[in-house]
C-alpha cells in the first residue's frame, strides 16, 4: 500500500513539475514550451539524482508508448486528397535522403573515432542519423558497445530537439510551438464520437499492423498511415484538439528528459560534447540539402530543413505540426531516413570492413 501511495505522489509531483516547466518556458517565450520545458527540467533533476522516496522523478515510459501513436494520428490527420496528389512530386527529395544519410553517417563516424576514441563498430552505428533502437541493436550484433551507442543517439536527439526549434524561431521571428506560433486550422472542429472511434481505431490497429509487418518506428508510422487513409478517403475530417497536442508534447518531453538518470555522468557529458560537433556538421549538411530541395520547388527551406534534420521522428513531427510545416512531407522523409539507416547502414559497414582488411 505504501508503495502505491509513494508512486502516486511521485506521479502527481512529476506532472506538476512538467506543467510548471512548460508554463515557465511559455512565459519566457521559448519555442515548443510544452515539450522543451519538461525536457530541460527533468534532464536537470535526473542529472543531479533527485530521488524522493528513493525513486527517480518522471512519468512511466509506458505513457510515451500511448502518446507516440497519438502523434502519428495527428500527422496522418493532415492528409487530404490534394496532398496525396503531391506525393508523386516528392521523389527527387526522397532520393536525396540516400546520399544525405551516407555522407552524414560516414562523417560522424569518423568524428566519433577520432575525437571520442570509439572503436569502429561503435562509432559507425552511433553515427547513424536515424533508428536509435534499431541502430543500437544492429551495432551490438556487429561488436559495438551498446551503452555508448545508446548515449550517443540519446544525446543527438536531445540536442536536435532543443536546438532546432530555437534556430527556427530565430529564422521565423516568433517562438515555434508557442501560443503565438501554433497555426490552427481555420475549419477545425471538435471530434464527435464517430471521429474519436475512427482515430482511436487507427492508432491501436496501426501499432499492431506495423509491428506485424516489422515497419521501422512502428508505434508512430502505423497509426500515421491508417489515420492518413481515413482522412484522405473522407471517412473523417476531424483534427486532434490542441490540448491533446500539448499533453503529447509534455509526456514526450518529460520521458526524454528522465533518461538522463541512467548513464554515468562522465559518459553522458562526453556523449553530449561529441554530439555538439556531430550535430553541427549534420545541421549544416541538412541546411544545404534543404536549400537544394527548395530550389527544386519541392518545399520551402524551413519545411525541407525539418524533413532532413537529425532529430527523432516523433519530435520532428511535433515541430512540423506546431509550425503547420507540411508534417506529411516531413514524416515521409524521416521514415525514409530511418528505413535506410536500418537497411543500408549494415551493408555499408560490412563493405568498409572488407575494404579495410584489403
Amino acid at each position: 500500500m505504501r508503495q502505491v501511495i509513494e508512486s502516486g505522489i511521485i506521479g502527481a509531483v512529476s506532472v506538476g513539475l512538467a506543467v510548471l516547466g512548460a508554463l515557465g518556458f511559455q512565459w519566457i517565450g521559448m519555442p515548443l514550451p510544452w515539450m522543451l520545458g519538461p525536457l530541460f527540467l527533468f534532464a536537470v533533476l535526473s542529472f543531479f539524482d533527485l530521488t524522493p522516496f528513493g525513486r527517480t522523478l518522471g512519468l512511466p515510459g509506458k505513457l510515451r508508448v500511448i502518446f507516440v501513436p497519438v502523434v502519428g494520428v495527428m500527422i496522418g490527420a493532415r492528409v487530404t486528397p490534394d496532398i496525396i496528389s503531391e506525393v508523386a512530386r516528392w521523389w527527387p527529395s526522397l532520393l536525396l535522403v540516400v546520399p544525405y544519410m551516407v555522407v552524414v553517417q560516414l562523417l560522424n563516424a569518423e568524428i566519433l573515432r577520432r575525437l571520442g576514441g570509439y572503436d569502429r563498430p561503435t562509432a559507425f552505428f552511433a553515427a547513424s542519423p536515424g533508428g536509435m533502437v534499431e541502430a543500437v541493436l544492429i551495432g551490438e550484433a556487429n561488436g559495438g558497445n551498446g551503452p555508448l551507442m545508446a548515449i550517443q543517439h540519446f544525446a543527438r536527439v536531445t540536442l536536435a530537439v532543443s536546438v532546432i526549434p530555437v534556430l527556427l524561431s530565430l529564422e521565423l521571428g516568433q517562438p515555434v510551438g508557442s501560443a503565438a506560433g501554433v497555426v490552427a486550422s481555420a475549419d477545425f472542429r471538435m471530434p464527435d464520437a464517430l471521429d474519436i472511434l475512427l482515430m482511436s481505431a487507427a492508432g491501436v490497429a496501426g501499432v499492431f499492423l506495423a509491428r506485424g509487418l516489422h515497419i521501422p518506428a512502428a508505434i508512430m508510422v502505423g497509426p500515421l498511415i491508417l489515420s492518413a487513409i481515413i482522412h484522405a478517403t473522407g471517412m473523417t475530417d476531424a483534427q486532434i484538439p490542441d490540448a491533446l497536442l500539448k499533453t503529447a508534447q509534455l509526456v514526450i518531453g518529460t520521458t526524454l528528459g528522465s533518461r538522463f538518470a541512467g548513464p554515468s555522468k562522465r559518459d553522458l557529458v562526453r556523449g553530449l560534447g561529441l554530439s555538439v560537433v556531430t550535430l553541427s556538421c549534420t545541421l549544416l549538411i541538412a541546411f544545404g540539402v534543404a536549400l537544394l530541395t527548395s530550389a527544386l520547388g519541392l518545399a520551402d527551406t524551413v519545411v525541407s530543413f525539418i524533413a532532413f534534420a537529425p532529430g527523432g521522428l516523433v519530435e520532428m513531427g511535433l515541430i512540423a505540426i506546431s509550425l503547420d510545416a507540411d508534417p506529411i512531407f516531413v514524416a515521409t522523409h524521416h521514415v525514409m531516413r530511418i528505413g535506410l539507416a536500418v537497411t543500408i547502414a549494415p551493408w555499408i559497414f560490412h563493405w568498409l570492413n572488407r575494404r579495410s582488411r584489403g
